[in-house]
């Protein structure tokens, strides 16, 4: 469990009270993801492998996802965010900051947020995806 017992439980907890999305198996996560080239951050393959796409304090989109997140999938996303980004867009979208501004998991494991309201300036938001979690997940 890479994520150890704490950030589980308030994950857990968090996803209790939100609402789950369907479990993305690792192998289907891979297929799909391997025809946009990206091979997925093991973190968020064990998270979507678990909850789905949900909500946790943070958006996380996989497809299938719980209500509350609405139906637009991470692939989506990743495609929206390359046709407005390009190549800056080097891993899977999975968020947006509410604004349209793409968050995703970098191909160096950091997830990044582009700003477009201050010239696509790229935002480091957290040094992981687990870091990310740690530092949003509701208590």
């Amino acid at each position: 469990m890479a994520f150890g017992n704490g950030l589980v439980a308030r994950i857990e907890r968090t996803v209790d009270f939100y609402g789950p999305g369907r479990p993305i198996p690792a192998d289907e996560l891979h297929a799909r993801l391997h025809a946009l080239d990206i091979v997925p951050d093991k973190d968020f393959t064990e998270f979507v492998g678990r909850w789905g796409g949900c909500f946790v304090g943070v958006s996380v989109h996989a497809w299938d996802n719980a209500g509350l997140i609405g139906r637009e999938t991470c692939i989506e996303l990743t495609i929206g965010a390359r046709d407005a980004y390009g190549a800056l867009i080097d891993g899977v979208v999975f968020a947006d900051d509410g604004s349209g501004n793409p968050i995703w998991i970098a191909a160096d494991g950091s997830v990044c947020l582009v700003d477009h309201d201050n010239g696509s300036a790229v935002v480091r938001l957290a040094a992981s995806f687990r870091t990310l979690l740690e530092e949003n997940v509701d208590d």
